[in-house]
């Protein structure tokens, strides 16, 4: 893939994932999870290659059935499926030229590829206008050890926080979880189809769980200027193991109450009587161990990627100043390749934040 020959890559997923399948059917006396897993595994990494390469022969003028092959792919030369034969999507042009929507396109597919691979997408200009500080975020908690940031977009905002945990509030924070990590769920709970979209498990710890996870949500109030008690403004902290291979494809994290109203249509009531604080105005995560290889966490939209780096962190909108839900906030994480990863999230609801950020002035 990382030649652009997704038709070689499409059916080496395909001999891999029957390989599984047959050693699974000789040790069928044995446990099938663990090839169950790795199965399932490989049908999303045929997944993304088959799209990949249905992007492909479409900007060639192939206008047949997506999702399978026009023809054998070892019938189709090296040289037709390498990217010097087919002008790639313009990845400059993110977010600028396509509907923005909550669909996920080939194109934020092909962003995710390469920024998991760890391919730079902003142009130098856009580069050049990011910026690095030691910054006490208007805290008077933070005067006397201001925060190290670091600016990887600016438009939408997103920020690395350097050193934000220490190792003793790691280790206690993986201690706590431990016990209580179970496998993670998607919004529409755990079924057969979750490990394609999320491979991962997870606990929650609320705020009096322990004094460090009370320390955790004042951090993040200093850092953000934002309201973040539990009743209030901050759920709960989510902690995430993901082992060999996990990841989790990309996503948004606004629970998506408001969206249709970008789109004239009333939004949905039931989403909002069970999210009365509102819809989740943003999301801090903090990484917890330094990743071998993989696990990076990626926004295909904005064209940013974020190396996990222990004791770091990093923040984003996912809603824009009015209340709406910004769409460019796409976002997953890529399959650890060797190693585990463990990370924080604590997301932060809207409406407490009425007088931290308000809505624009028409």
């Amino acid at each position: 893939m990382e030649q652009e020959m997704y038709g070689r890559a499409a059916e080496w997923f395909e001999a891999a994932r029957d390989a599984v399948e047959n050693e699974a059917e000789q040790e069928a006396s044995q446990s099938t999870t663990k090839s169950d897993t790795l199965r399932r595994q490989m049908d999303l990494l045929l997944h993304i290659s088959t799209s990949l390469h249905d992007l492909l022969l479409t900007r060639r003028g192939f206008t047949g059935q997506t999702g399978i092959f026009p023809e054998q792919l070892s019938q189709i030369s090296l040289m037709e499926q390498k990217e010097s034969d087919v002008t790639p999507p313009d990845l400059g042009k993110l977010g600028k030229d396509d509907p923005l929507s909550i669909t996920v396109s080939p194109r934020d597919e092909l962003a995710f590829s390469r920024l998991c691979r760890g391919h730079r997408l902003l142009t130098p200009p856009e580069e050049s206008r990011l910026k690095c500080r030691t910054d006490a975020r208007g805290s008077p908690y933070l005067v006397l050890m201001p925060a190290r940031v670091e600016e990887l977009s600016l438009d939408p905002l997103i920020l690395a926080f350097r050193d934000i945990l220490s190792n003793r509030q790691i280790e206690d924070i993986k201690d706590l979880a431990r016990p209580v990590l179970e496998q993670a769920a998607t919004a529409f709970g755990i079924n057969s189809g979750t490990i394609s979209v999320r491979s991962s498990h997870t606990a929650w710890l609320r705020d009096d769980t322990h004094a460090t996870v009370r320390s955790v949500g004042v951090k993040v109030a200093a850092l953000t200027g934002l309201v973040l008690t539990e009743d209030a403004g901050g759920e709960v902290l989510q902690v995430n193991l993901y082992g060999s291979a996990g990841h989790y494809i990309p996503h948004h994290d606004f629970v998506g109450a408001h969206y249709k109203a970008w789109e004239m249509q009333p939004p949905d009531d039931t989403i909002l009587a069970g999210h009365p604080n509102g819809d989740r105005i943003a999301t801090f995560m903090f990484y917890m161990n330094d990743v071998e290889e993989g696990g990076r966490t990626v926004f295909p939209r904005a064209r940013v990627g974020v190396e996990p780096r222990k004791g770091s962190a990093v923040f984003w909108w996912n809603l824009l100043p009015n209340g709406m839900s910004d769409f460019r906030t796409l976002h997953g994480a890529c399959p650890v390749i060797r190693g585990t990863k463990w990370v924080s999230n604590k997301w932060i609801k809207h409406h407490p934040q009425l007088h931290r950020r308000p809505c624009p002035a028409i």
